[in-house]
């Protein structure tokens, strides 16, 4: 039976002892183009090959930015939940962050080097521990699958900076973060991203339907979460769930 989390004394409470710090509210991430980002011969990154500890290095200074935006703070249940999934993930060698943001909407996002974040209105929003370890068990899997290193890669591309020597890894924190916060995943990244955290619900031995519950749940309301938007189409996101689930079982 799925574990219902206390909403009368609540996880968020949770935070007036943790360390938080930042603004009330998030602001927008600053647009940095990559041929500003150029500084010869430093070379703390290059894309094409990073290691674990670069990807750490990495999100690390992208929480800076996090910190300096949002108002930021840990807590135990999610923490215990991030890495009993974190545990079965195929990046467990990450040594994975979790943390919670002090905003209402329903959101929750991940950068890279185990860095994920999980948004209060998110956690109220949830039924129980497995719907919440069903979104955490998501995020892990864009780390898992490099989502954000791959879109850093395509913009850099786009940007024609293929060739150059480096980046300025504060910098380079800036635009990833701006590809964090303010731009979507492809639609392949979320259905990807999707199949790989239910499989790490699963060997976490969490419900599996956890994961296609809260997205009904959250498409029923009346006014669904604003990442919707950005998102494939949660019925044909759920309908693919179910059907994961359902070949499981065979």
């Amino acid at each position: 039976m799925p574990k219902k989390l206390n909403k009368g004394l609540s996880l968020i409470l949770g935070l007036g002892s943790a360390a938080s710090v930042g603004l009330s509210a998030p602001k927008p991430a600053e647009a940095l183009p990559f041929q500003d980002l150029i500084v010869p011969g430093i070379q703390y990154f290059q894309l094409s090959n990073l290691s674990t500890k670069q990807k750490v290095e990495l999100g690390s200074n992208i929480h800076q930015q996090v910190r300096g935006n949002y108002r930021v703070g840990t807590n135990a249940t999610v923490t215990r939940i991030g890495q009993r999934l974190a545990r079965v993930s195929s990046c467990s060698q990450t040594p994975f962050k979790f943390y919670v943001v002090q905003d209402p909407s329903i959101n929750a996002f991940a950068t890279t080097g185990g860095y994920v974040y999980v948004h209060t209105g998110l956690i109220n929003a949830a039924d129980n521990e497995d719907q919440l370890a069903s979104v955490i068990a998501h995020e892990i899997a864009h780390i898992c699958n490099d989502d954000l290193v791959k879109r850093l890669r395509q913009t850099q591309l786009a940007q024609g900076a293929a060739s150059l020597a480096g980046l300025d890894r504060s910098k380079l924190a800036a635009i990833a973060y701006q590809l964090a916060i303010d731009l979507p995943n492809s639609r392949e990244a979320e259905f990807n991203a999707d199949a790989k955290g239910l499989q790490y619900l699963q060997q976490a031995g969490y419900d599996p339907n956890a994961m296609p519950a809260f997205l009904k749940k959250l498409a029923s309301r009346p006014s669904p979460p604003e990442f919707f938007s950005t998102h494939p189409n949660p019925r044909e996101r759920i309908a693919a769930l179910e059907r994961r689930i359902a070949d499981s079982r065979r």
